[in-house]
């Protein structure tokens, strides 16, 4: 079984355009997965969880710096 993950973002939601090419014949079975997700949802909730553990833009700061100073 071979697996692809790929996130694209829809335009027209009556209409799921896929841009690449794959080397599958043709009347090959396929699954398709679809999950439509809610950023402004998931941002709110990435907010309420900063504000929960009292996370400060200092600390967003040096941890900016540290991952910076790895390989």
């Amino acid at each position: 079984m071979y697996v692809h993950k790929e996130t694209l973002t829809i335009n027209d939601p009556k209409t799921l355009y896929y841009p690449k090419h794959y080397l599958w014949r043709r009347d090959s079975g396929v699954e398709v997965t679809i999950m439509a997700y809610d950023e402004d949802a998931e941002l709110e909730s990435l907010r309420t969880l900063i504000d929960e553990r009292g996370i400060t833009e200092a600390d967003v700061k040096d941890a900016i710096a540290w991952a910076r100073t790895l390989p």
